[in-house]
């Protein structure tokens, strides 16, 4: 077991443990202690907050008592029959007299003044006037202030004395029996903290010092620092109620019509609060420095605890990693301790098991394996690599061809499949880094010898090349054999229904009606081969379109019905599908399909019949068409059934030689089938028929168009144009420029013949009379989709061009189409196609 011990300055687990428990500790103690003083800050400050408002509701409640109270006195003096009757009369003594009485010198509502006015003049005033310091002149302007006063006012007095300011009150004085004022009362406060006013303050409201403002000036203080009569020290003083030994109370004063206002501050003794949050700021830090040196004998008492145990799991692990084997544990006092270094010594022993199979597999693997560590420039190879690269040569060409991609793992990369040659070998190696604490201290590469896949795989490379040329030049030949045999054709079947057409003679028809039914045969063998080879090329396309269900039935019984009848059979069509039921499906591959069956069961079928049947049932999503060929034929053998699909397998060895076709048919069925996501099967009893029954999904649609009926198709050929119609024919073959003209004068058409691309080009370019132009493919000097190319882009012109080619690949068609053509009529031409093909031309080009 080898262990890498690495010393370094890292510390120990129990300096990491007691250290994180104190300051763990330490930080909760701060929290704790900033907590308790937010909280007691909080509640100091709202209970100083409490105490002001207390303070400034009392001073507010006791000023306006006293004001109130003197309010009332003074109205009752004033409607009092002795003071009228007094003043009436001119009788000062005895308004002196009874104002002085006992009675309402010991009311707790005395004013500091009282003054009583007769006729706009100085009548009667008590002795604290003159105490006050009033004189002659004082008390006119005093008496001139009040004229207008009707409420509490507060006046400035300027007297022998010194300055100060009166709030007072003035109250007219009526008649007994009459509203008329005979005189006016005047009677208030000094405002100094001398006043009864402020002293009932002092006495009542729990202050101890107080201090009057008005307007910013002060009228009296009972302190007697000159800075604490400062209002602006006041003010923060007000707002800062716990760092001094007084709590300060502000009251707002609001008397009279001008509205000038006391500021009344209040100081009561706060030294008992500062003094209890002094004493609990020192009993913090008291517990702070209590719990603080608790928390460092704690660390040292467990330091030393937890380190004995930790040096005997230290001394367990260097001891194993020195002498590279495993040593039994002795346990710990602790139990997670003891857990831990049992943990070690399971760990230990599977490292060791571990290298222990990694070095049998890298010294007996037969797979080359090489390892590179980061300092070393020359990897260890295992005894098999060794042996694999036995000279210097050969291992420094490993190690350079594998050094680029060495250097790709020590960045983290993990790289598989990588060949590399070595003289005649080709070796597939496997690099992957091996990790040691989340980092790479190696590269392990293992290799094998892959020559032999290499060159499986080479020459499977070139069989697939070998036979995707083969398969491409059979899909060229099978094109150009097509073109060769549809050319003769079209003329063989062209000059047929030519020649048809104007017979008089039963005989001579029916002659001409097998040459045409075996022109048809030979097109249909030719077909198959086509359509089968764009099986074998994946090429097998197909298109959906709307038209009528019961078409397939109708077409089929149309085609098969009298070739039944002059063989001897009876066909008969079962169908329960409606008239009016549009699907949407490949209508030309379904009647391929049920043809192909339908033939093969009138072909092998001498007597009885060929039933067909058709039905359909709907899906939620797609609807089901179900199809079934019965016949009363040949049969089948049991083991010819299974291959009865394949290509080119009949019904029997003989079958080609006595009933001919090309094997193909029911093939084409299966694959048309398997495309369009339905299923085929077959039943047969040899020697007494055969059933074949196909489930093909459509989807029921409806259709906003009109398909060409029957009756369009019947319109003869020369009543189809109401004015003649002048088409250029681009031909190279004579035989099928003969049958072209041929079909086209019999529709009243003038006919131009070009024999290549270029000639129809200049012709078009020189005649703009044509309205048709009927292009084949394959032309000298230019090609027909190469010509409609030209006429569509460099000419610019719009003459519908309908191509006729015999090459009866889809590609083809398809390229005539992007090119520019605007329909395509496959040779050889059938009179009942081209007639489709006029009526589309017709409908399409010539109508308003």
């Amino acid at each position: 077991m080898r262990i890498i011990n690495k010393k370094n300055n890292k510390r120990h687990l129990s300096f990491i443990v007691t250290n994180s428990i104190f300051f763990m500790v330490a930080f909760l103690i701060v929290v704790s202690i900033f907590q308790n003083y937010q909280v007691n800050k909080q509640v100091v400050e709202l209970e100083f907050s409490r105490s002001q408002q207390k303070t400034q509701s009392l001073v507010s409640e006791i000023f306006y008592l006293r004001t109130t109270s003197l309010e009332l006195l003074q109205r009752s003096l004033s409607n009092d029959l002795a003071i009228i009757n007094a003043l009436l009369v001119n009788d000062k003594s005895g308004i002196k007299q009874y104002l002085s009485s006992k009675t309402l010198t010991t009311l707790p509502t005395i004013s500091d003044f009282r003054l009583i006015i007769k006729d706009g003049r100085y009548f009667w005033g008590d002795v604290s006037l003159k105490e006050l310091g009033f004189d002659t002149e004082s008390l006119s302007s005093l008496i001139q202030a009040c004229s207008g006063i009707v409420d509490w006012h507060i006046h400035r007095v300027d007297t022998l004395n010194e300055p100060f300011y009166l709030l007072m009150r003035k109250v007219p004085i009526k008649g007994t029996n009459t509203d008329e004022k005979i005189g006016d009362s005047i009677t208030g406060y000094k405002l100094d903290v001398k006043s009864s006013l402020f002293n009932a303050i002092l006495d009542k409201g729990g202050v101890d010092d107080i201090a009057v403002f008005m307007d910013d000036q002060i009228v009296g203080s009972t302190i007697a620092s000159p800075e604490m009569n400062d209002k602006n020290w006041l003010e923060q003083a007000f707002d800062k109620p716990n760092t001094l030994n007084y709590l300060i109370a502000r009251t707002h004063i609001s008397l009279g019509p001008d509205e000038k206002s006391l500021e009344i501050y209040t100081f009561q003794d706060n030294s008992g609060v500062i003094k209890l949050i002094r004493s609990h700021y020192v009993m913090s830090a008291f517990g702070v420095v209590f719990v603080f040196f608790s928390a460092i004998y704690m660390r040292l008492w467990f330091g030393r605890r937890v380190s004995r145990e930790l040096e005997t799991l230290m001394d367990y692990s260097d001891t194993t990693i020195q002498q590279q084997r495993v040593i039994k544990f002795k346990g710990s006092s602790i139990k997670e301790f003891d857990q831990i270094g049992r943990s070690f010594e399971v760990s230990f022993r599977r490292l060791d098991e571990t290298e222990k199979q990694f070095s049998d597999l890298f010294n007996f693997s037969l797979s080359p394996i090489a390892i590179w560590s980061i300092e070393d420039t020359v990897p260890s190879l295992n005894p098999s690599a060794e042996r694999i690269f036995p000279d210097a040569v050969s291992k420094h060409q490993l190690v350079e061809s594998l050094a680029p991609h060495i250097n790709l793992c020590f960045k983290g990369a993990t790289l598989t499949g990588i060949n590399i040659s070595v003289h005649s070998k080709v070796y597939r190696w496997n690099l992957s880094p091996i990790l040691s604490d989340d980092k790479i201290v190696k590269i392990m590469a293992q290799g094998q010898d892959i020559t032999s896949f290499v060159m499986a795989e080479k020459e499977s490379d070139e069989a697939r090349k070998e036979a995707e040329a083969s398969a491409k030049n059979q899909a060229d030949f099978l094109a150009r054999m097509s073109h060769e045999l549809r050319t003769p054709l079209n003329g063989i079947m062209g000059v047929a229904q030519l020649l048809k057409g104007r017979m008089v003679d039963k005989q001579d028809i029916e002659k001409m009606e097998v040459l045409c039914s075996s022109g048809e045969h030979l097109l249909a063998v030719l077909n198959d081969i086509l359509d089968f080879s764009k099986i074998e090329q994946s090429s097998f396309n197909i298109e959906g379109a709307k038209f009528h269900l019961s078409d397939l039935g109708y077409s089929i019984e149309k085609v098969f019905g009298p070739i039944c009848f002059e063989k001897g059979l009876m066909f008969e069509l079962r169908s329960n599908i409606e008239d009016d039921i549009w699907v949407f499906s490949d209508q030309v591959r379904l009647n391929q399909v049920i043809y192909n069956l339908v033939s093969n069961a009138v072909k092998f079928t001498h007597e009885g019949e060929v039933v067909l049947s058709l039905s359909y049932s709907q899906g939620s999503e797609f609807s089901q068409l179900h199809i079934e060929v019965s016949d009363t034929g040949i049969g089948i053998k049991n083991e010819r059934l299974e291959a009865i699909f394949d290509p080119f397998v009949q019904a029997g060895p003989d079958t080609t030689q006595i009933y001919g076709g090309s094997g193909l048919g029911l093939a084409i069925v299966q694959s048309l089938v398997t495309t369009m996501g339905g299923k085929v099967g077959v039943e047969s009893v040899y020697g007494s028929g055969t059933r074949f029954f196909i489930t093909v999904p459509i989807q029921l649609t409806s259709s906003d168009h009109k398909e060409q009926s029957d009756e369009k198709l019947s319109i003869d050929p020369r009543d189809l144009f109401e004015e003649t119609v002048h088409v250029l024919l681009v031909e190279d073959s004579n035989t099928n420029a003969f049958i072209a003209k041929a079909f086209c004068e019999k529709y009243g058409m003038k006919v131009s013949w070009v024999t290549d691309g270029r000639a129809a080009i200049e012709f078009l370019e020189n005649d703009s009379t044509v309205k048709l132009v009927l292009m084949d493919n394959q032309l000298p000097l230019v090609e027909g989709i190469e010509a409609t190319e030209i006429i569509r882009r460099d000419l610019g012109m719009a003459v519908p061009i309908y191509a006729c080619t015999a090459d009866g690949s889809e590609n083809t068609q398809l390229s005539f189409l992007k090119a520019g053509a605007n329909y395509v009529i496959l040779k050889p031409i059938q009179e009942r196609a081209l007639h489709k093909a006029f009526i589309h031309f017709k409908e399409h080009f010539l109508s308003d």
